[in-house]
């Protein structure tokens, strides 16, 4: 038998509420992203089970994957550690609906993305800043 790799759940607290999900739910239902447009996306989480019935689909962005019923199979962040903070430009979208990063901007997020692998980011929208944060894990 091969080894398979851990599923990372990347939001604190979250053991607690799939180990109830396995005990009482019929085990955790992963969500796969198949939106071209947000690859980053990621997986969603939920109950395998509502009621008598499998549980829905949750967005139209994510498609039914397997359904996991050991809590041995993820592996899940304890917190997140901040690494660096750093203000971003922001300039209208070309249909005036979205706010973007400047192209300055974007570049200085993928360079310091590319020096940093593992790193996850983040936007603090109240200081318009881009933040850096490592996932500490259980």
């Amino acid at each position: 038998m091969t080894d398979r790799l851990k599923i990372r759940v990347l939001a604190p607290g979250a053991r607690e509420k799939f180990e109830s999900w396995i005990a009482t739910r019929g085990g955790v239902q992963i969500w796969n992203n198949v939106n071209l447009s947000d690859p980053g996306a990621g997986p969603i989480f939920t109950p395998a089970m509502t009621g008598d019935h499998p549980t829905e689909k949750p967005r139209w962005s994510h498609e039914r994957g397997e359904v996991v019923t050991d809590i041995n199979r993820f592996e899940f962040v304890k917190a997140w550690k901040e690494i660096k903070r750093f203000r971003v430009a922001i300039r209208m979208g070309s249909q005036g609906t979205m706010l973007k990063l400047t192209d300055g901007s974007s570049a200085k997020v993928r360079k310091f993305e590319e020096s940093h692998p593992g790193a996850y980011y983040r936007f603090d929208y109240e200081t318009q800043e881009c933040v850096f944060e490592t996932p500490e894990m259980e």
